[in-house]
């Protein structure tokens, strides 16, 4: 079958479906610039079942999702044409919502199938497709894959002359995880971080701060509050001789109840859109810098940015899981632990 015989408007989906073996495998999403991951991901899929049919996001749906204003780069028929050339793809059609509910109901396929980074527990599809006895499976990425991190190395200058970085995890890597904390009250720092950040700064790294904040899109304090805590965390690193060079921060999360606020995007880690965000704006070399995080998202997020290194501390966060051990290329403690062993030498020999 050609690849133009497997694309199929929503109008006549109903007469294609009749004519496919189940059980039905159905996934979606943008799928901008086809990499190894989206077909990895796609294969998988298609194991779970007979037949694949993939929901592609129009060009007015994935301009929902805030990726950015140029993006998507391929129009939504292009993207259609090229999931329609891959062999595990049985069928392909468009969806021109926010969520793919309606068309999920409309189909009633046997599987819903997302990526790794959905908790699939708290999406409205899985809630549907159980109705009629359908399961809903999430199947990890493939780490280091991204279409935002591979257009974002194609626009970036090379990399001479530009700065190293430090990007670090905000909750669990320098305060204790208190679970939305935007009180400067509330604020505690886990103990040896700021001196973790002295030794990163002496060694010539840029510090920069990527957190999720999805407290904001839950309605659990405002924008205001977060940058008052966020100005006096910066006034009392200076005053203890750190300086961060940039504080980024995502305010989304799907389920949130402030409507701007509440939608997929490609900042909230483990997608890379804060550290893209912080290389331009900040002049830095991703190959030559290093994240600290103390989440797999964290780890998940610099393998797509295209980050040199990435190190797991631990938290008491319960999130903080083992899984993230297998892809991180070092496992400490601390902050402090983590930058004791990375400079064994006296930090103070950096400046004879």
């Amino acid at each position: 079958m050609s690849p133009e015989d497997k694309i199929c408007l929503p109008a006549d989906l109903q007469q294609r479906l009749s004519e496919l073996p189940r059980p039905l495998v159905m996934t979606n999403g943008v799928f901008d610039v086809l990499h190894r991951g989206h077909v990895d991901y796609l294969y998988r899929a298609a194991q779970l079942g007979t037949s694949l049919l993939v929901a592609v996001n129009t060009d007015a749906s994935a301009r929902m999702l805030g990726k950015g204003p140029d993006r998507p780069l391929n129009k939504d028929l292009d993207r259609a044409y090229v999931l329609a050339g891959l062999s595990a793809v049985s069928i392909v059609t468009f969806f021109d919502t926010h969520t793919p509910v309606e068309l999920v109901r409309a189909i009633c396929p046997d599987i819903y199938v997302k990526g790794g980074d959905y908790n699939m527990e708290t999406l409205e599809e899985t809630r549907v497709v159980r109705s009629w006895g359908g399961q809903s499976v999430a199947i990890p990425f493939v780490d280091g894959f991204s279409t935002t991190a591979l257009v974002q190395r194609i626009r970036q200058p090379a990399p001479t002359g530009l700065r190293k970085a430090a990007f670090l995890d905000r909750d669990g890597v320098i305060n204790k995880d208190k679970a939305y904390v935007y009180r400067w009250e509330d604020f505690e720092f886990v103990p040896g971080a700021i001196e973790g950040m002295r030794h990163l700064q002496q060694a010539g790294y840029a510090l920069v701060v990527v957190t999720n904040q999805s407290g904001l899109a839950r309605g659990y304090y405002t924008e205001d509050l977060y940058q008052t805590l966020t100005a006096r965390l910066r006034q009392e690193l200076a005053t203890q001789g750190v300086t961060l060079d940039g504080v980024y921060h995502c305010p989304h999360h799907p389920r949130g109840i402030v409507a701007d606020l509440a939608t997929d995007c490609n900042c909230r880690k483990p997608a890379p859109g804060m550290i893209l965000q912080a290389a331009q704006e900040l002049k830095l070399s991703l190959p030559q810098s290093l994240l600290i995080g103390d989440k797999t998202g964290d780890i998940q997020a610099a393998r797509a940015a295209g980050v040199g290194r990435a190190y797991l501390v631990d938290s008491d966060n319960p999130e903080s899981v083992a899984a993230g051990h297998v892809t991180a290329d070092g496992h400490y403690t601390s902050l402090l632990d983590c930058t004791e062993h990375l400079f064994p030498v006296p930090l103070r020999t950096f400046h004879k």
